[in-house]
């Protein structure tokens, strides 16, 4: 009889992997799941402050100009170029002083400003210009525009055709039409509490804005000594004439210029700094001004006096970056009525390699 095999019932079919997305599968693990974010830029990469931040750091610095020729390299200044070279390795520096008799007005004749010498058409300086103006000007963790710059009283920046400003920094990245385009080198100023390194940035505590000269701000020091120079006041060459006779005063409104009261009234600004005794051409709001002028009552008529010399005849003057009609009346002994009066001028403002006809100063 055969012997029968038993009977295996067949084996069942493998089901079909199942493939499940993996965030199913960790859900079903019990892993928590969280999508991450798009990734986001690189934050910008800038120099390491020596002292942590207060809570509230100082408000946005205003240009304040040239008042006194002191182009020794202020403290705060140098320490800041030093710091941007070290951090970027890129460029060099372009220094920070400038003489007395270069060009018009500038920080740098203050020590208080400082070239970078860098090229916007070289990619890799371009790209270290770029990384530390994105820094300087960012806004701080509680949204401060310009929270960098703040500590370190810079009060504006010009780069490669544009210009930022600390106390409009809303504005953001402004055109820059001067007559040096900036494509060579970005420019830095600073505030007198920057360029003097006690700012927050330094000290860790936050700094008053600063609005003041040079010589005032030394004069506010308990120690002067430590600058690198002591301010000196500016120096003022009168024409030689009568001493001005004052006939009235002048109270200074918001917009006023020690050069704008001068033509207002028919005087210069040497006449007016002799006057009042000042010891630089900035006013402030509501200052009462003594104004120099003719005698209101001039008394009997003078005997003749001999016929006067001839008159020495009138130079001219070719205008150079940074000049206002202002300051080369000052620097001429003359007014910026007379300029204007002499040249057929219509309007105060003049354009570098303009050449003007200077009236000669009285003999």
């Amino acid at each position: 009889m055969p012997v029968l095999s038993p009977r295996v019932p067949p084996r069942p079919a493998a089901p079909r992997p199942v493939r499940l997305r993996r965030a199913a599968v960790l859900a079903v693990l019990g892993v928590c799941v969280v999508l991450a974010p798009p990734a986001r830029a690189a934050e910008t990469v800038g120099p390491t402050a020596p002292v942590a931040a207060p809570a509230v750091v100082e408000q946005p610095a205003p240009h304040v100009g040239q008042q006194v020729c002191d182009p020794a390299p202020k403290p705060g200044t140098a320490d800041l170029a030093g710091l941007v070279l070290a951090t970027y390795g890129a460029g060099r520096s372009g220094g920070i002083s400038r003489g007395c008799e270069a060009g018009g007005a500038s920080e740098h004749k203050e020590g208080r400003a400082w070239d970078w010498m860098l090229r916007a058409d070289v990619p890799e300086e371009r790209a270290a210009a770029e990384q530390f103006l994105g820094w300087l000007t960012a806004d701080g963790p509680a949204g401060e525009s310009g929270y960098q710059a703040r500590r370190l009283g810079v009060t504006y920046v010009i780069w490669d055709r544009r210009i930022w400003s600390a106390d409009s920094a809303a504005a953001g990245w402004l055109p820059y039409t001067g007559a040096d385009p900036h494509t060579g080198h970005v420019h830095l100023s600073q505030s007198w509490s920057g360029a003097l390194g006690v700012t927050s940035w330094w000290t860790g505590v936050t700094a008053a804005v600063d609005q003041r000269s040079c010589a005032e701000v030394v004069d506010g020091l308990a120690d002067p000594g430590a600058l690198a120079t002591v301010c000196a006041p500016p120096v003022i060459d009168l024409p030689p004439a009568e001493v001005p006779v004052l006939t009235g005063r002048c109270t200074v409104v918001a917009g006023d210029t020690l050069g704008q009261i001068a033509l207002d009234h028919g005087t210069t600004v040497t006449e007016l700094v002799a006057a009042n005794g000042l010891t630089s051409t900035v006013v402030m709001v509501g200052q009462e001004l003594a104004v120099p002028g003719p005698p209101a009552d001039p008394g009997p008529a003078p005997a003749p006096a001999p016929a006067p010399a001839p008159a020495p005849a009138p130079v001219t003057y070719t205008v150079v970056p940074g000049d206002t009609l202002g300051q080369i009346a000052l620097d001429h002994a003359t007014t910026v009525a007379e300029l204007m009066a002499t040249n057929g001028l219509t309007s105060n403002r003049v354009k570098a390699g303009q050449v003007l006809v200077v009236p000669a100063p009285p003999g």
